[in-house]
């Protein structure tokens, strides 16, 4: 057969370092001619790409995935910054069988014959000397099995956990009886001595001699929440043991997997342990089983890219670190691990910045060829994502997630928050979602940071901006409560706003997130601490939010005849159903006088206002099949006696 170029697209591509957009270096491919024949184009553009200086200087890799097996017979690269090598690889996937180094030619098409047959191919080369385009020549040969895909039969979804937010271990217990879940950061040094296999849990008193953590999980544990700690990491205890080398080896991360190990066995459900396996630091008391959780997350936004690449994980690192904290690598290393810990405890994945599709699979194809079950080594699949716009000084907008964008007001742009269903929150999730569904629907699906701040400057990008009637901490408060309603509708397990408390002042704390919390600074800092004055309008609508769904599931989406008007259902376990109302506009939009149709009988209106734990109840009955009703966008509740 005659080779022909093979046209990559955007979704045949694994991205091994979660870097940039591999897809740019195949996307002049009807533009750029036939060089293997001759036939010369357009010469290939140079692709912006980095914004920060350290993956300028890093190893860019990627693999392609192709429809079928091909006949590779020639590679092409056109680079316009120099004579630059690049690495070219081959046939099964980390063990490859083809590899090759090439040096490209500045600002001319330069390719090498191959005549291999492969399903993938593998590119390597630094990212400050990156081609600008890149040919396969070749056919294809054979056809490839699908993936076989799960019947989706996941249940639906209870709501006694969803309600969630992101604490700290010296919040005031009335601030985290606000939600039913509760994302804890901590970093890891504050409960560990770190040695390898033999590190040694410190977490009464914490390393720094300040808290107590079994109180403070047994307290929020006999107050109903579901606590799920978030073991962070800083520049001054990386996990990542590079004297293993590779870091995309489990063994890398030993000592941190060692410590989840004990962490699970100190605060899970399984008394069925050693004593001798239990590493304590001095002065500290073994403890086994206490109960008082059933979930843990290693790392927290490790695919950040601005915490320089020590701190970045790949998603071939992070798999390999999940691998060694789920199970210890399918049990290749002892004691170590969540599941040899507690076989029934779960372990989310690290909570990504940014709802990122590509970097899920990427740690699946790392799963499928490194783990014999092939399968991705956690029970939770775990995003972040803040709804947001950019705005030119011409006017023209964008919907961005202000975390992995720009910062607030930088001249040319400002950026401001947005509303959920602005910023299209549940087509954001979709189609993660979907590729759960299809191919692992034994896993969770949490969002774990959302929110906005109540600072009214233009430095903040994430501020819910004062309009209408309404202040800014109202909008934070309408907006948090709507986000949690179109999660819920969104297949969505777990859904934690950031977060519980401010970090500053509200009047001049600029920076991005300061003022996201549900108390204003200044607080008294301290477990048992009481803290009322200082809360926001934002505290009082979560909590109500908690008390009216924690005992239901989403139902369903009603039809309306108002566009101006949106209607969740949701249901009980003896079929009692809860009604959410709201305008899911941002522009002061009213409907008053709605007549809702429903089934004669006594009903209880529930308004979210400021300083009310339950809102403002108002008892209604309805004749005649309905129940008429003022809508605005702040939701209600119509809830049946």
């Amino acid at each position: 057969m005659t080779p022909q170029k093979i046209k990559i697209l955007p979704d045949m591509i694994i991205n091994d370092m979660g870097l940039e957009y591999p897809a740019n270096f195949f996307c002049e491919f009807d533009k750029v001619g036939d060089p293997k024949n001759g036939v010369l184009g357009e010469a290939p553009a140079v692709h912006p790409r980095h914004d920060h200086w350290w993956i300028g200087e890093t190893d860019l890799a990627f693999t392609i995935e192709l429809d079928g097996i091909y006949k590779i017979t020639d590679v092409y690269f056109y680079n316009n910054t120099g004579n630059h090598t690049a690495r070219v690889k081959m046939g099964t996937p980390f063990a490859w069988e083809f590899d090759k180094e090439f040096t490209q030619k500045k600002q001319e098409w330069c390719g090498f014959d191959v005549n291999f047959d492969t399903r993938y191919v593998n590119f390597t080369f630094n990212n400050n000397d990156a081609p600008s385009e890149i040919l396969l020549y070749g056919y294809k040969i054979a056809d490839v099995e699908q993936e076989p895909t799960v019947p989706y039969k996941k249940e639906r979804i209870k709501l006694d956990k969803f309600v969630g937010m992101n604490g700290f271990v010296n919040d005031a217990d009335d601030i985290s009886r606000a939600c039913t879940y509760i994302r804890e950061y901590h970093p890891w040094t504050w409960t560990c001595y770190p040695n390898g296999a033999d590190t040694a849990l410190a977490p009464n008193p914490s390393t720094n001699l300040r808290w107590d953590f079994d109180d403070f999980y047994k307290r929020r544990h006999n107050f109903g929440i579901d606590m799920c700690p978030t073991l962070t990491v800083g520049r001054d205890q990386i996990p990542k043991d590079k004297a293993v080398g590779d870091t995309t080896s489990p063994e890398a991360y030993l000592s941190y997997a060692s410590y989840i190990f004990q962490y699970v066995a100190r605060y899970g459900h399984n008394k069925d342990i050693d004593p001798a396996l239990i590493k304590v630091a001095e002065g500290q008391e073994k403890k086994i089983g206490l109960g008082y959780m059933s979930y843990l997350e290693p790392l927290n936004e490790p695919n950040g890219t601005w915490m320089g690449r020590d701190l970045f994980f790949s998603p071939f690192e992070l798999a390999a670190c999940l691998s060694m904290c789920y199970d210890g690598h399918e049990g290749k290393y002892k004691n170590v691990g969540v599941k040899q810990a507690d076989p029934d405890f779960k372990m989310s994945m690290s909570g990504l910045a940014g709802i990122n599709f590509d970097y899920i699979r990427a740690m699946a194809f790392w799963s499928k060829y490194n783990r014999k079950d092939g399968k991705l080594p956690f029970d939770v699949i775990n995003m972040h994502h803040y709804t947001g716009k950019s705005i030119l000084k011409s006017g023209i907008t964008k919907n961005v997630d202000v975390n992995i964008d720009e910062r607030g007001d930088v001249g040319e742009k400002v950026y401001v928050g947005i509303s959920a269903e602005e910023g299209d929150i549940v087509g954001a999730l979709a189609k993660i979602g979907e590729w759960r569904d299809k191919y692992a629907p034994h896993l969770e699906y949490w969002l774990t940071e959302f929110g906005w701040d109540t600072n009214q400057d233009y430095q903040t990008s994430t501020s819910s901006h004062a309009y209408g009637e309404y202040t800014g901490r109202q909008v934070q408060a309408m907006w948090l409560i709507r986000e949690y309603l179109m999660l819920s509708s969104a297949k969505i397990d777990r859904a934690a706003m950031y977060m519980s408390r401010d970090c500053g002042p509200e009047e001049t704390s600029v920076g991005k997130y300061a003022t996201s919390g549900l108390v204003r600074f200044p607080i008294e800092l301290g477990p048992k601490v009481v803290v009322q004055g200082n809360k926001k309008d934002s505290f009082y609508y979560v909590y109500t939010l908690k008390e009216i769904i924690s005992d239901c599931y989403f139902d369903s989406e009603l039809e309306t005849e108002n566009v101006n008007v949106k209607i969740f259902k949701y249901v009980t376990d003896d079929g009692k159903a809860k009604y959410a109302l709201w305008c899911p506009t941002s522009d002061s939009t009213k409907v008053p006088g709605y007549k809702f149709k429903v089934e004669n009988g006594k009903y209880t209106l529930v308004e979210f206002v400021n300083e009310r734990y339950n809102g403002k109840r108002t008892d209604m009955e309805a004749t005649n099949g309905y129940l008429t009703v003022n809508i605005s966008e702040n939701p209600i509740f119509i809830i049946e006696n």
